[in-house]
């Protein structure tokens, strides 16, 4: 049967509170697929930086149960980047070594601890201290919704020809757990039996509470040196200014003293966005100019903010820099219209001054710091302006205003009839840019915008891929998560409902496999969507990384005697249309005893007179196809009808049998000499085991074994 893992709670009731109340919106509010982008750090630096991608395919970010391998190519690509910081081993009176000389210790030890905070680098330091080695390196799942480590025997470990090496994070807090020294050593029993190495990243609080673990080598390690990191990020740009000098500038120091490597690689995107700004406008030293617009924007324009709304109280002009700030790029009449838009909805329109007596768009330009093009389109002259007007805004203004505000924002791609596809993705990047940039990030609007889009088709990757961001995203993925639960759970709105199903089928699985499968449990059992829970599987048992899981998940469904048993019975026909599929299914089955129990339950019910019908009865006729063909796959399907006719012991045994017998004909309901022969042989066989199962005893029967 299904399994939950138990969720933590949001930590902060009052968020959770606000969420709630976002629920309880009205359901009927005003309604480029491409989604909106975030950079994520990796370890030393972002994901992706120009040329600059520390580890490109996501691994630090998708731990799952399966243990993904990090290709050559991959841990070259972090070498060529990689910045040398200081390991130094706990206990010892030795002093600190670099990565080629921290290495040597695995030579009389297999498992190391590298203790580090997790923003400092720890994790590239890791994959170097690894690379070095020369075995095949591995990153290992772990539990982050419950924060713990999993038990070594439930996940798959590669079996490898070559020297293999494994890396695991302990996620934060796992002490609490109290039994993370048992675990670390089976980890340990368990790398020893394979002859592998491990490294276990882990926390200085948590490696205090625990205090030392048998066996175990404990490193700490060192940031990257912030000033190092920022000339390794600035190398692309060398040949169009001089960048050695912009690390010397005053302010620019000032926020490298003793930053993180996240906080590196934000300043790098602003001082790249800066460059930019800078070049198009040919101001006389580019240097100083890029410094000192790329700090502002780091420091999210707040000074120049404040001066701003001091200065400038006139509704018509504030509301203008509002509207730019979701609309930046667009035609500078339509942010004005729109700006009047949004004065209507928040009940201020007498005070807008429309008309020939109201600033115009250049003069309003100029007071918003943005610029009119030739083709009368506007955008700021700040880089990173827009996400800091609006950050402001979220922290200076009530609560009832920013949701005035997002039913305005959510309906500005609505407006012409058809969703307009680039207005969407200008509002997704702006409600993506607020999460990111807010210090608690908690925007209950969120939900509004997903009921507002999603009953278009055309939005709906959008909305998918924004929730996607988001709770993938360090800054906001905790409440995201938590807020995607809380949804699956008590919403009432089967658009939200919807939504949550297409996240939990996407990269948000390949990330929290566990979670997403905790989100899809609690959605099979509202039955208002059930058509998207088995879109959902469908999808996941499309990528093999899932299918175990999927497989599970589904029978267990399947045997349940409640909501979800249908939800399970219509997915498991779902995936197991075409003959691969039931080709995979059957492997699977065969080395899992617990979903062929569960199966055999599920088959006590389904064959109950009249039997299985619609999409099942046809999926299962293809699961006699296959079998036919393979030996092994007759004994499992023999298994299966025996076994699940007399499970439940009652007296329903024959019929049960009967309705059997009837489906094995009706998938072959003639068989001529012209037929396949071993289908025939398979039919004939299968049917003379049921015509002679005892039902009088309920004694299930000998296990079968098909003729050849």
């Amino acid at each position: 049967m299904t399994t939950e893992p138990e969720e933590p709670r949001p930590v902060d009731d009052a968020a959770a509170d606000i969420d709630v109340a976002a629920d309880d919106l009205p359901e009927e509010s005003p309604e480029s697929t491409a989604g909106p982008v975030v950079q994520d750090n990796r370890g030393q630096v972002a994901n992706h930086v120009d040329r600059m991608n520390q580890i490109n395919n996501n691994y630090w970010l998708h731990h799952n149960r399966a243990v993904f391998a990090l290709s050559r190519g991959s841990v070259r690509l972090i070498m060529d980047t990689f910045v040398e910081r200081e390991y130094r081993r706990v206990g010892s009176a030795d002093g600190p070594v670099d990565s080629h000389s921290a290495a040597r210790m695995f030579d009389g030890h297999r498992c190391l601890l590298l203790v580090g905070p997790a923003d400092s680098g720890r994790r590239t330091a890791a994959v170097a201290l690894l690379s070095h080695t020369g075995g095949s390196l591995h990153v290992l799942p772990a539990d982050d919704d419950n924060h713990r480590l999993l038990p070594v025997g439930e996940f798959a470990w590669p079996e490898d020809d070559e020297p293999a090496a494994y890396l695991v994070e302990v996620p934060s807090g796992a002490e609490r757990h109290s039994r993370l020294p048992e675990q670390l050593a089976a980890y340990r029993q368990e790398v020893e039996r394979r002859e592998a190495l491990l490294v276990m990243l882990i926390d200085p609080e948590t490696w205090e509470a625990i205090e030392g673990v048998p066996d175990y080598v404990a490193v700490r390690v060192a940031g990257p040196n912030p000033y190092a990191v920022m000339e390794v990020l600035l190398q692309t740009e060398r040949e169009h200014w001089d960048t050695d000098r912009l690390l010397h500038e005053k302010r620019v120091s000032e926020v490298l003293n003793g930053a993180t490597p996240r906080q590196v690689e934000r300043l790098y995107r602003r001082v790249v966005a800066a460059a930019g700004e800078v070049r198009a406008q040919e101001v006389a030293d580019p240097v100083a100019a890029i410094a000192a617009m790329a700090v502002s924007a780091y420091e999210n324009w707040d000074k120049e903010l404040a001066d701003w709304f001091e200065e400038h109280t006139d509704p018509r002009t504030r509301l203008f820099l509002i509207a730019l700030a979701f609309l930046d790029g667009e035609p500078a009449a339509d942010v004005l219209d729109q700006a009047e838009r949004l004065a209507s909805t928040l009940g201020v329109s007498k005070e807008f001054r429309g008309g020939i007596s109201g600033t115009g768009i250049r003069q309003l330009a100029r007071l918003v710091g943005a610029h009119v093009d030739d083709n009368w389109r506007i955008r700021f002259t700040r880089t990173a302006y827009g996400t800091s007007v609006l950050r402001f805004v979220h922290g200076d203004q009530s609560a009832e205003f920013r949701r005035q505000l997002w039913v305005w924002a959510a309906a500005l791609p609505l407006r012409r009839g058809a969703p307009h596809q680039r207005t969407a993705n200008e509002v997704a990047r702006a409600m993506l840019g607020i999460h990111l940039a807010m210090p608690r990030p908690n925007i209950p609007e969120l939900r509004l915008l997903v009921h507002s889009w999603w009953r278009y088709p055309t939005l709906r990757p959008l909305v998918t891929n924004l929730i996607t961001e988001l709770a993938l995203s360090p800054e906001a993925g905790s409440i995201i998560r938590a807020r995607l639960l809380r949804w699956s759970e008590a919403s009432g709105d089967s658009r939200v409902l919807e939504a949550v199903a297409a996240v939990c089928a996407g990269q948000f699985a390949d990330a929290y496999p566990q979670a997403a499968f905790t989100r899809l449990n609690r959605l099979a059992s509202r039955m208002i969507v059930d058509n998207d829970v088995v879109d959902a599987i469908a999808e996941l048992w499309s990528r093999s990384t899932h299918r175990r899981t999927v497989l599970r998940q589904v029978v267990g469904w399947a045997a349940e005697d409640g909501p979800r048993r249908a939800v399970g019975l219509s997915a498991l026909a779902a995936i197991t249309t075409t003959e691969p599929d039931v080709r995979a299914v059957f492997e699977e089955l065969a080395g899992d005893d617990t979903v062929r129990a569960d199966l055999v339950q599920a088959f006590s019910d389904l064959f109950v007179p009249p039997g299985p019908f619609g999409e099942f009865r046809q999926a299962f006729k293809v699961w006699l196809e296959v079998a036919a063909e393979h030996q092994g796959y007759r004994d499992l399907i023999a298994r299966l009808l025996l076994h699940g006719g007399t499970w439940s012991g009652d007296d329903g045994v024959s019929a049960r049998y009967a309705t059997m017998n009837t489906l094995l004909f009706e998938w072959r309901p003639v068989l001529g000499d012209d037929e396949n022969p071993r289908a025939r042989d398979f039919r004939a066989w299968l049917a003379e085991r049921l015509i002679h199962a005892d039902p009088l005893t309920n004694h299930r029967p000998s296990e079968p074994r098909a003729a050849a």
